[in-house]
């Protein structure tokens, strides 16, 4: 990897993990870390686990950006001693030793399964692999992963939630935390019960998602339980659900009490909201498309890097008309090399100083990305 990519995207200041630099902010402590807000007055942001996503180019993006913690997409406790090309994939993490080196950020990868035995077997792989942060998935809300007894199943016996958490932390050094649902509908909601058994089988931390399992993304996440979980929790409760925007972010923590705030959908169209910007300008924009480009192409080789690279670039890009032709050449040209020259073509012609645009997803654009996320 490249010098370039050991370092921080430019901003005020680089504050990170375990106060190595930048000036004092708000920060959370998991376990033996300490992760300091991106500069004074702003959250302590971490982008959510977001299957088919969280890849470690776009992890590396989002924490050059200001993301404090960056979630693995993920992984089936299952697939992990396949060791077939798509777990090895998954199981990438060629982002994990440039943030334990810079310490901008720290890698959480998040696994799930309905086998304690391989939970944890699995998160000590991902602790092997470089993960700083295992997280076990109990909201993903998919009917497939439901019906498996998996993710969001557990808040229906707490009991095995208890002892899926008490034998990965047995398992691992590293700190072990859950991201979950208020509950399972609104007839069962639970979250106070399931951060104490959480604390108690030794979850150093715990991502809340504000709606409940039967919800899917259904309607407005309620941030009212995620108020009463933080007025119970002696851990750390990060806030997600509807953080579209980075106002949001900063009206979660002032509402709820939240030590941090997890975004995951907004971030696919806007990741300078790490940044606490809502938006970017046109030529940061194409900068970072044909970043991304580059990166993907390593990661999955170029015809796949490039095809897998439209779904950000139609988000980064989506102010440009359907019937625009730049649009048409962004989402149909094939070839990275000739991508990249478009895109170059494009930045070498604009005007100096063109206004930022605002990148911000309504909750409906958001809900219509909901493939994107995990729980």
């Amino acid at each position: 990897m490249s010098t370039h990519l050991q370092q921080p995207l430019k901003s005020d200041t680089t504050a990170g993990v375990d106060g190595q630099s930048g000036l004092s902010g708000q920060s959370v402590t998991i376990g033996p870390h300490t992760v300091t807000a991106l500069r004074p007055g702003m959250p302590v942001l971490a982008l959510a686990p977001m299957a088919g996503v969280g890849n470690w180019v776009f992890r590396l993006i989002c924490a050059r950006l200001g993301a404090r913690v960056v979630g693995v997409e993920f992984i089936n406790c299952r697939i992990i001693p396949q060791r077939c090309a798509r777990t090895e994939r998954l199981l990438d993490f060629s982002d994990a030793l440039i943030y334990q080196s810079t310490g901008f950020s720290l890698l959480a990868a998040q696994i799930y399964g309905n086998d304690l035995d391989l939970i944890a077997a699995g998160a000590s792989e991902l602790e092997q692999r470089g993960a700083q942060i295992v997280d076990i998935n109990f909201g993903c809300s998919v009917p497939l992963i439901l019906r498996k007894g998996s993710g969001g199943a557990y808040l229906k016996d707490l009991d095995l939630l208890y002892r899926a958490v008490r034998q990965t932390v047995e398992a691992v050094s590293v700190p072990v935390t859950i991201k979950t649902r208020v509950g399972w509908d609104e007839g069962a909601i639970n979250i106070v019960e399931v951060v104490k058994r959480a604390e108690d089988a030794g979850a150093q931390a715990i991502g809340i998602h504000a709606r409940t399992v039967s919800q899917l993304y259904r309607g407005k996440a309620n941030w009212d339980w995620i108020s009463l979980a933080c007025e119970h929790a002696s851990i750390p409760v990060f806030g997600n659900g509807d953080v579209c925007s980075y106002a949001d972010a900063v009206a979660m923590q002032a509402r709820t009490g939240c030590d941090g705030v997890m975004i995951g959908r907004a971030a696919m169209a806007n990741p300078w909201i790490f940044d606490g910007r809502d938006g970017a300008s046109l030529a940061e924009r194409i900068d970072l498309a044909v970043e991304l480009l580059n990166l993907m192409a390593r990661y999955k080789g170029e015809r796949v890097g490039v095809l897998e690279s439209r779904k950000h670039l139609a988000l980064y890009f989506r102010g440009l008309g359907r019937d625009s032709a730049m649009r048409r050449k962004i989402l149909t040209t094939r070839s990275l090399g000739e991508l990249v020259d478009i895109l170059q073509e494009w930045r070498d012609d604009l005007e100096d100083d063109l206004p930022e645009t605002d990148l911000t997803l309504s909750r409906d654009e958001a809900g219509a990305l909901a493939w994107g996320s995990t729980g």
